[in-house]
């Protein structure tokens, strides 16, 4: 039986893999601001000086 739950994690595990590398895949490039760079994430925005 632990053969079942082994298959569903590895399952999940590469869901969640294929989800994450998509997710990659479609984000569009980064556009750099004219003083340095920025990330900005759904509750978070981090901007670095040049």
């Amino acid at each position: 039986m632990e053969w079942v739950y082994r298959g569903f994690e590895t399952s999940l595990l590469a869901l969640t893999l294929g989800l994450g590398l998509a997710a990659l895949a479609l984000l569009g490039p980064v556009k750099p601001l004219e003083g340095g760079y920025s990330v900005t994430l759904p509750m978070l925005t981090v901007t670095a000086p040049r």
